[in-house]
């Protein structure tokens, strides 16, 4: 009776609540990145860390994170890199994922070059294990796995593949949990509030959501020289880095602290999440 009763007593505290998974993609990726994504999880609010085998920077990113087990992290699967001045190559060798890459070795720029040429789904599902045994290897407790570039869209039947293979590999797939934070208009919240900058416009959705599980995906980072080397031709690296500047301010601006806390916003983990 006891267990019934806290049991749906915790339901309805979920229920009459906004809950908020919140996370950080491309540790991993730089250190610049891996320092920004550490500071959001350290003074900002956010619980899962997304992590790319591929990354150039994982050994400094294993280090930062070590032992730490206040995050929940995920494998962050890359099967394509959409830079022009850092590109990723398939852990496995070339010719074992030859559908996934360009004749030069690397993966190809975007899932939309797949609708042309689909790749082979098992060879995606291989690359996937061999990142994840990486990670593994490099000291990260893994509990999820999501997409970068959120590639499954571009295959069809991939989104099922996908999910199987995070059940046989004892992992939450990423896909169920999508739920989006509401757009404000200035006659929701006020011209004042909509016209603000990028974290004045998160917390004004944040205090505007009704009860609900929502999910925010960022990528931390700082307005330097190393983020602003990243970018592409339609993407230039100043922009790049002045974007993912105020992606980092929206896990740990003072504005966002008071308006979670004010708020009662409850910041999951993939794993409480799925509990729920």
């Amino acid at each position: 009776m006891t267990n019934s009763t806290n049991s749906t007593n915790s339901t309805d505290s979920v229920n009459s609540t906004v809950s908020l998974i919140t996370r950080a993609d491309d540790c991993g990726n730089c250190e610049s990145h891996n320092l920004a994504i550490a500071e959001s999880c350290k003074h900002g609010i956010v619980r899962n860390v997304s992590v790319m085998a591929t990354g150039a920077a994982l050994d400094h990113a294993a280090a930062l994170f070590a032992g730490d087990r206040s995050i929940c992290f995920g494998l962050h699967a890359t099967m394509n890199a959409e830079w022009e001045t850092f590109r990723w190559k398939p852990l496995l060798p070339a010719s074992e994922v030859s559908t996934l890459v360009e004749a030069d070795g690397y993966f190809k720029q975007h899932p939309g070059l797949w609708l042309a040429a689909p790749p082979d789904v098992e060879q995606i599902l291989s690359e996937m294990k061999a990142q994840l045994d990486k990670l593994r290897a490099a000291g990260f407790a893994i509990t999820y796995a999501d997409s970068h570039m959120f590639f499954e869209w571009a295959i069809k039947g991939l989104d099922a593949a996908f999910d199987a293979w995070c059940v046989q590999e004892g992992l939450i797939s990423h896909r169920p949990f999508t739920g989006r934070l509401p757009e404000i208009s200035g006659d929701d919240a006020g011209e004042s509030v909509v016209a603000g900058d990028p974290v004045d416009q998160f917390v004004a959705r944040l205090k505007h959501a009704a009860p609900g599980q929502y999910l925010i995906v960022g990528h931390p980072g700082y307005d330097d020289e190393e983020t602003r080397s990243w970018g592409n031709s339609d993407y230039p690296g100043t922009k790049v880095a002045q974007d993912r500047h105020w992606e980092r301010l929206m896990f740990t601006d003072k504005r966002v602290l008071d308006a979670v806390r004010s708020g009662g916003v409850r910041l999951l983990r993939y794993d409480e999440a799925q509990a729920l």
